[in-house]
């Protein structure tokens, strides 16, 4: 691993917060702009609902993804590509009209975050010691949890007095105060000693399956629960997921690694 001689500072610490939160606290208050964001765009609540939820359904689904590739090309290198999608992602949403850009938005949020939380986390375990690694995780937490918990109140504050789209404007400054701030700072990776191919048929299959049951739920209704979209969503939903539990056990490199789940 590339540590080097470096050691973590207090610039570095912010740096990172200020990446986490982009994601905890500006991407999250989404969830509470509903009735803003809806009056302005005039979307239904479905394709509404459908965009909140993309955003923690693509972090989920591509951060051990992300992790990995942190582990592989650096550290250093994810983070600031997830600052990059971060900006990409809010910048969308600070020009949409409609429900296009907003859900595009919104994906590419989910997949910034993906990047960014292992990366940092990562960089956080590799270049602090002892009670600065505690002190650091600390702060980690508090810009991730933290933010989480103060976002209803910071994004309807925002939008209240300045507009919703504010929310994505201040997240653009974050990412590029987080981008100046980690500047300088060593790459850091895991040296490879095996050659594992990555089992990317399993991980569109999980995205397939994932996406189905998203769209299943949250517009099952509109669709009609026996009409033709949604019987058709439920048939791929099954196939794709039965399909997905037969590759991945017999992976020897699997996407989900099931034997943690024996014990």
């Amino acid at each position: 691993m590339t540590t080097a001689a470096y050691k973590g500072t207090n610039k570095l610490i912010v740096g990172i917060v200020f990446g986490v939160i982009t994601f905890w606290l500006f991407a999250q208050s989404m969830v509470n702009i509903v009735p803003d964001v809806q009056s302005d765009l005039g979307i239904s609540s479905d394709l509404l609902s459908i965009a909140i939820s993309l955003t923690a359904l693509f972090s989920g689904i591509f951060i051990v993804v992300a992790g990995g590739m942190a582990d592989k090309f650096g550290r250093m290198k994810l983070t600031y590509l997830g600052l990059i999608l971060s900006i990409i992602g809010s910048l969308l949403l600070v020009i949409t009209q409609g429900a296009t850009l907003l859900i595009i938005g919104r994906i590419i949020q989910g997949l910034s975050a993906a990047c960014i939380m292992p990366a940092t986390l990562a960089l956080m375990k590799t270049y602090f010691e002892g009670a600065d690694r505690q002190r650091a995780l600390s702060y980690w937490s508090i810009g991730s949890w933290g933010g989480s918990g103060i976002c209803s109140f910071a994004g309807g504050a925002i939008a209240t007095y300045m507009g919703w789209r504010w929310i994505f404007i201040f997240s653009i400054a974050f990412s590029l105060l987080a981008m100046l701030l980690i500047k300088g700072t060593p790459e850091s990776k895991v040296i490879q000693t095996t050659k594992a191919k990555f089992d990317s048929f399993g991980l569109i299959l999980f995205v397939i399956a994932m996406v189905c049951l998203n769209l299943i739920i949250t517009r099952g209704a509109t669709f009609g629960w026996v009409s033709a979209t949604t019987i058709t969503m439920i048939v791929i939903f099954f196939l794709s997921t039965g399909l997905f539990f037969r590759v991945e056990l017999r992976q020897a490199n699997s996407f989900i690694d099931f034997s943690l789940f024996k014990n």
